[in-house]
C-alpha cells in the first residue's frame, strides 16, 4: 500500500461523507487506504461515516485536540510510504492520488508535494506561499485582494514549481520524511501547522512542490461553522507561536506590536471587548520552541 488519505472530521459530516464520495468515485484501486480521525464530534459522524463507509479505518478520539494532532494520530496507524493529508471540506474531481504519487515519487530533492486548490465555482484559490515574515505576509494579503496578480499565478504554468509551503489542506508528504521532523507540532491548534511541517522539512533538504496540473475543490472554512471568534484567536496564537519558532527577535517584536495596533481600539467596542482583550494577552506570552 503505497498512500494513506488522512482526513480530520470534527462536526462535519455532511463534508466529509461528499468528500469520501468523491474520493470513492475517481479512485478504485486497492493501492491506498483512508483514515478517518474523528475529533470527538458530537454530529453522528461516529456513527454514521463508519457504516456509511465500511472500508476506511475510523479512528474516535475522546478529545478536540487540534487539527495536527488528530492528523498525528492518523500518521501513526497508516501502512502507506506516503501521506496524504486532506481536508474534510474538498472535493475530488480527478485521479489526484495516483497523479501526486507518481510526481512525488520520482523526486528525490522534494518531500511534500500539494495541488492546485480550486474554489466552489472551480475558481483559482491560493494555496502556497513564501515562509511567513511581516513582509511575506503583507504581499500574500496584496495578491489575493488582486485579481489580475492572482490570474498570473493561476495560468504561469501546469508544471510542478517550487514553493516554501503548500497549504495542509491538501498536502502529500513521505513518510519517512513525517516521521524524522515529528509530525505536526501539535502545540498549533489549528493554522500554521502545515507551514511549520514545510519549514522543518525545508531545513532537512527537502522541499515543498506546488503542482498546478492536479485539482481539487476546497470549500474553505466554511467547514467550521459559526465560530468566527474562535478562529481568529486560534490564528493569532498560531501566528505567535510560529515567530516565535522560525523568526528573528525583530520579527517576533514587530509582530507584537502590529496585533496590539489592530486590537487594542476594538477593546471599546462592546462587542469585539472579549475577543481583542483575549488576542491582547497572547502578545505577552512566549511559545517555546
Amino acid at each position: 500500500m503505497n498512500v494513506s488519505v488522512i482526513i480530520v472530521n470534527y462536526n462535519g459530516f455532511a463534508f466529509t461523507h461528499q468528500c469520501l464520495e468523491s474520493l470513492f468515485r475517481f479512485h478504485t484501486s486497492d493501492s491506498f487506504e483512508v483514515i478517518i480521525v474523528d475529533n470527538n464530534s458530537s454530529d453522528g459522524s461516529q456513527i454514521e461515516l463508519p457504516k456509511l463507509f465500511p472500508q476506511i479505518n475510523f479512528i474516535s478520539l475522546p478529545e478536540n485536540k487540534g487539527f495536527g494532532a488528530a492528523n498525528n494520530v492518523g500518521a501513526k496507524v497508516a501502512k502507506g510510504n506516503l501521506l496524504f493529508f486532506v481536508n474534510n471540506d474538498t472535493l475530488f474531481i480527478d485521479e489526484s492520488l495516483g497523479k501526486l504519487n507518481e510526481i512525488l515519487s520520482s523526486q528525490n530533492d522534494y518531500g511534500i508535494v500539494g495541488p492546485k486548490l480550486l474554489n466552489e465555482d472551480r475558481s483559482f484559490q491560493f494555496s502556497f506561499g513564501k515562509f511567513p515574515t511581516l513582509g511575506n505576509e503583507h504581499e500574500a494579503k496584496r495578491i489575493s485582494n488582486d485579481f489580475l496578480l492572482q490570474s498570473k499565478e493561476e495560468v504561469s504554468s501546469d508544471h510542478p514549481i517550487k514553493k516554501d509551503w503548500v497549504t495542509g489542506a491538501a498536502l502529500m508528504i513521505k513518510r519517512e520524511l513525517f516521521e524524522t521532523v515529528g509530525g505536526f507540532d501539535e502545540q498549533y491548534f489549528m493554522y500554521f501547522e502545515d507551514i511549520d511541517l514545510c519549514r522543518r522539512s525545508s531545513a532537512k533538504g527537502f522541499l515543498s512542490l506546488y503542482v498546478p496540473s492536479v485539482h481539487l475543490i476546497h470549500f474553505g472554512g466554511r467547514s467550521y461553522g459559526n465560530k468566527d471568534e474562535q478562529i481568529v484567536f486560534e490564528y493569532r496564537r498560531s501566528q505567535l507561536r510560529y515567530y516565535d519558532k522560525h523568526n528573528s527577535f525583530l520579527q517576533r517584536f514587530i509582530v507584537r506590536i502590529y496585533i496590539i495596533i489592530k486590537f487594542l481600539p476594538k477593546m471599546f467596542v462592546k462587542t469585539e471587548k472579549t475577543l481583542a482583550s483575549n488576542i491582547i494577552e497572547l502578545v505577552f506570552l512566549t511559545y517555546n520552541k
